[in-house]
């Protein structure tokens, strides 16, 4: 149902053509080199309580590549880990009695799941250069310091407001891959996993930072062939 519902907020006629994009590689047709993909990204979340990318966690991943062998190639990812973040001297004053009291340090748990569009700009040595836009699903879960659940705090957020902790994500991104010649691979891509929500730290309304939260993040992968790549490009 709750799929049900992004798709209405984004349109149908946007996800079909999102969807046709996802595909695309898979319709291609032809041979094509098929890789499994295991990796780790250190992350650094950017929100209400830190705007310096000064906190670090890991995530580690499980991809499936299709069409490595050729320009527009995609890929399935699946990520779980964590982002953390605190500001120990964090106020919001906007008046009220009692003061606003938001939680200042934050442990989030992240389960992702998205598909990446990635197209090979230019090739040298072997070395693959590439840009890459996603779309996905990210399920979150804030935690105060005692890993229990802030959306199970009220307090620490204003009156009435919650949030759903699934949400709609998208990544863009830029990287490397270097395949051998047995078709085992390393790469390296960076960029911002943008999420649809405000609440990777649960502070929105008693924030100070517009816009929605987000992560840069650095990854790191290992690629190992499941296919033949008989037609190189």
């Amino acid at each position: 149902m709750r799929l049900l519902l992004y798709i209405r907020l984004i349109g149908m006629r946007s996800f079909l053509t999102i969807l046709f994009i996802a595909i695309s590689p898979i319709l291609a047709g032809g041979q094509n080199l098929k890789l499994v993909s295991v990796g780790i990204s250190a992350n650094a979340y950017r929100g209400d309580l830190s705007r310096s990318l000064d906190k670090w966690s890991n995530v580690f991943h499980l991809g499936f590549k299709l069409n490595a062998n050729k320009k527009l190639n995609g890929n399935f990812n699946l990520g779980v880990g964590f982002i953390t973040g605190d500001n120990l001297n964090y106020e919001f004053d906007n008046g009220e009695v009692p003061a606003p009291n938001p939680n200042r340090f934050f442990r989030t748990p992240l389960f992702m799941l998205n598909y990446e569009l990635n197209y090979n700009l230019l090739e040298w040595k072997k070395i693959k250069f590439y840009i890459s836009q996603g779309i996905g699903l990210l399920r979150i879960n804030p935690q105060d310091q005692f890993f229990n659940d802030l959306q199970d705090q009220p307090e620490t957020r204003a009156q009435n407001e919650t949030f759903s902790n699934i949400t709609l994500l998208l990544p863009t991104q830029v990287g490397l891959i270097y395949l051998f010649k047995n078709n085992f691979g390393l790469s390296f891509q960076v960029g911002m996993i943008n999420s649809l929500t405000d609440y990777l730290d649960n502070i929105a309304d008693w924030g100070t930072k517009k816009g929605n939260d987000n992560i840069f993040a650095t990854r790191f992968s290992f690629h190992i062939p499941i296919g033949q790549n008989t037609n190189t490009q």
